[in-house]
């Protein structure tokens, strides 16, 4: 697994607790199933936690301009991994690495799948829980943090093999955080291209929602509800928004125009037959 850290030196956290917890990349499995852990805090609104995060602050012991207020952590996995990855499997994990990072500390964890790939979002605070004191990690720390995370994921779940790295240069069985990242970014021809193109066709084709649902199951994607509506696809165990891939609501609300517009056509077109009928 690959974990990227970065520091925030002044307040950020409403702005990135919305993205973690309310952007539509957030992962939901088939059962409209995610997770939200919060450690060290009460309630899951998003200004209650806020409001924590900062009243946590005002108990740092050393206070310096530059001071690390909030870390956000990413913790991401292969996407050649991504069938063997459930929902299970990621809070399992994000609650381990909070474990070992320090359970003194302020934490919300949230499963995201964005970019062909999953990976967690973890927002810490800059101090442990009242004492003040500062969560700050070495560099040493935090590489033997990322080994002791991986080691667990070794262990509990073997099956997640490709999304293993290279965390020190004796290490050569593991591709490099490098390797890995230089293979995302030349790996450009993904599931999604071929979704919004699968979409696209079946859209064009048909003449009524009902048609066009039908059409996406005959050529292999199922479709997910949110909310009692129709929201997205679901491809590989994965789901993708229809909004996310470019056909807005108001792209597929015209299906509903097209179909009763079809209907008004056909209703005169019989008024007609059976008015000329009548004449003979």
């Amino acid at each position: 697994m690959i974990i990227k850290v970065k520091s925030f030196k002044k307040p950020e956290f409403k702005r990135l607790l919305k993205y973690m917890v309310n952007d539509e990349n957030r992962l939901f499995d088939k059962k409209d199933k995610s997770f939200l852990i919060t450690h060290n805090l009460k309630g899951r609104k998003i200004d209650k936690l806020v409001a924590q995060f900062i009243k946590n602050e005002s108990f740092r012991k050393r206070k310096r301009k530059d001071s690390v207020i909030i870390t956000h952590e990413i913790i991401s996995f292969h996407k050649d991994d991504s069938e063997n990855i459930n929902i299970e499997k990621l809070e399992e994990i994000a609650r381990e690495y909070i474990n070992k990072r320090n359970i003194n500390g302020l934490y919300v964890a949230v499963p995201h799948f964005d970019k062909e790939h999953y990976h967690i979002h973890i927002c810490a605070s800059g101090v442990d829980y009242r004492l003040g004191k500062s969560l700050r990690m070495s560099k040493g720390g935090f590489q033997k943090l990322k080994k002791d995370i991986q080691n667990f994921q070794i262990e509990k779940f073997p099956e997640l093999s490709k999304s293993l790295v290279a965390h020190d240069k004796k290490t050569k069985s593991y591709q490099t955080e490098k390797e890995y990242q230089q293979k995302l970014r030349t790996n450009r021809v993904t599931n999604k291209e071929s979704i919004i193109e699968n979409i696209g066709n079946c859209l064009n084709i048909s003449t009524s929602k009902d048609e066009f649902f039908k059409k996406l199951k005959d050529s292999g994607l199922d479709t997910y509800t949110r909310s009692g509506k129709i929201t997205g696809v679901i491809f590989e165990n994965m789901k993708f928004r229809f909004t996310r891939l470019g056909f807005s609501k108001e792209r597929l609300e015209e299906l509903n125009i097209t179909e009763s517009r079809g209907k008004e056509l056909s209703e005169v077109r019989g008024r007609k037959g059976r008015t000329i009928t009548r004449n003979r």
